[in-house]
């Protein structure tokens, strides 16, 4: 085996190398830690990457008579895709060091012209020969405007970021950590491509006719990338891990805002009570609350917030507790919705809104008085099968400041039902985009048995959904409320007379 075999060898095993070290990084950045394909780092380290396969496509080819087209496609493509990484570089670390140009015309001049042009020089290389040409045997040699033009404009834009780096790391003492890394391995990659280059040098002679200077930039980038994309990766992974624990503080609190559902009220056999929330998120803009007012009057919330997350979450706890304040104030379900909308509107900076169905239960008669602020329908129970009831609907909470709500009043028997949800129910969604729907759902709660508790109920219901969505990731919050009413105590109490 000839000198030039090894060494070409050795220069082919480098870049496969390089190559799977930097896609290795490309695909943990994109699949572990969620970057899109758009931000900076995943950017440079797809190029970098095409960068390398080209590369391994010239040392393939080259000396290769019949694979000439090839050698040339390698070597071009190479050429093309370094600039468009120093460029990138370039950009990214003046970027960190917030040194980017702001005029947009600088940006034009300095970013997007250079790069053009060579590319364009580049693609017609060979017919022209400008930058390379490949002889008979497949041999490729530099020409003099590839000295002239592609290494300065190279050093150019390493150069910048190289000095861009030393100024932060002299300067900005009081930085984050990570910026602070970036600057000192981009010093570092400064440093690297000269030593790497000396080396060879050193290692081939100075006449010698296999110096690669596109190698000692290869394994210098492979450093570089490898480490500001973990530096990087890093800060994401603090960055996510810290907003994990925030979201886990945030559905604690919101679950300790929402009443335990079972037993609810144990000692109070007038009715059966039982509500369930699954939000789609972490934490939901979904809630319930069910409350004694007095001795004979049940207070019955159920509500969903426009949008999710922790800005639906905010909105939902305030409006919790505006409702349940004004409905312990006293007054009809439409007065007390009148007044939490004047209040939410008044202070409604974030343009938010919350439907709200909320119902008030007189114990001892039975007599249901509603209201709905452009909330889904109910389904009732009235003579043994759930049916839905259109109520009148208002405007949702937050939507206009003088909205008006209208009283709907429901007279409930012994044994008759209500089941109150949010539109995560009905919009359930499987695999082919198909909604749940009302129908399926009143199906669902009539195929119950008659003497379930509200809590089988509420169970049967999600697991319908859960059965017709399979699959199918969960777009929506999902809440049920559901309220079997039994009769007074009194009617209770002669029946068990008799």
């Amino acid at each position: 085996m000839t000198n030039q075999e090894i060494i070409t060898g050795l220069y082919l095993e480098l870049l496969v190398v390089a190559v799977i070290l930097i896609g290795i990084l490309f695909i943990n950045n994109i699949v572990l830690y969620k970057q899109k394909l758009k931000d900076r780092i995943s950017v440079m380290l797809l190029t970098s990457m095409i960068l390398g396969c080209f590369e391994i496509l010239w040392a393939s080819c080259e000396e290769h008579p019949d694979l000439r087209a090839l050698t040339y496609i390698g070597a071009c493509g190479y050429m093309i895709l370094f600039v468009i990484f120093t460029v990138l570089l370039n950009r990214y670390i003046l970027f960190r060091f917030d040194r980017l140009p702001k005029s947009k015309w600088a940006t034009i001049l300095f970013y997007i012209v250079p790069p053009l042009i060579f590319s364009v020089l580049c693609i017609t290389t060979p017919w022209t020969h400008w930058f390379v040409s490949v002889d008979e045997a497949g041999v490729l040699y530099e020409e003099k405007l590839f000295d002239v033009l592609f290494t300065p404009l190279m050093i150019l834009y390493v150069l910048i970021a190289v000095v861009s780096a030393v100024r932060y790391a002299i300067q900005s003492r009081r930085s984050d950590h990570t910026t602070k890394h970036i600057a000192y391995n981009m010093i570092v990659f400064g440093v690297l491509i000269p030593a790497f280059y000396i080396m060879e040098i050193i290692l081939l002679g100075a006449d010698s006719k296999y110096l690669a200077l596109n190698l000692a930039v290869s394994v210098a980038m492979v450093y570089l990338t490898t480490n500001v994309s973990t530096h990087t990766l890093m800060e994401t992974r603090a960055k996510v891990e810290a907003t994990e624990a925030d979201l886990r503080i945030g559905t604690q609190i919101q679950t300790s805002m929402l009443p335990l559902t079972f037993p609810a009220f144990p000692d109070r056999p007038e009715f059966d009570i039982h509500a369930s929330m699954d939000p789609a998120k972490e934490v939901g803009g979904d809630f319930y609350d069910f409350f004694m007012i007095d001795e004979d009057h049940l207070a019955l919330v159920i509500a969903d917030v426009s949008g999710k997350g922790i800005p639906a979450a905010l909105f939902m706890m305030s409006s919790k507790i505006f409702i349940n304040d004004h409905t312990t104030m006293g007054g009809t379900p439409a007065e007390i919705l009148e007044r939490v909308n004047k209040l939410v509107c008044a202070n409604n900076d974030a343009n938010m809104f919350v439907t709200v169905w909320l119902g008030i239960l007189e114990i001892s008669t039975g007599r249901l008085t509603t209201a709905s602020a452009g909330h889904e329908y109910p389904m009732l129970n009235l003579n043994g099968k759930y049916k839905l009831f259109k109520d009148e609907h208002g405007l949702a909470i937050g939507a206009m400041g003088l909205a008006k709500y209208t009283d709907t009043e429901i007279q409930l028997k012994k044994g008759d039902s209500i089941f109150v949800y949010t539109d995560g129910v009905a919009e359930a969604t499987d695999a082919d985009n198909q909604l749940f729907g009302t129908d399926r759902t009143l199906e669902a709660l009539n195929s119950m048995p008659a003497d379930a508790t509200q809590k089988e109920i509420l169970l049967g219901v999600r697991a319908a959904v859960d059965a017709f969505v399979k699959d199918a990731p969960q777009f929506d919050d999902l809440t049920m409320l559901g309220l079997r009413y039994n009769g007074p105590k009194e009617i209770d109490a002669s029946e068990h007379t008799q």
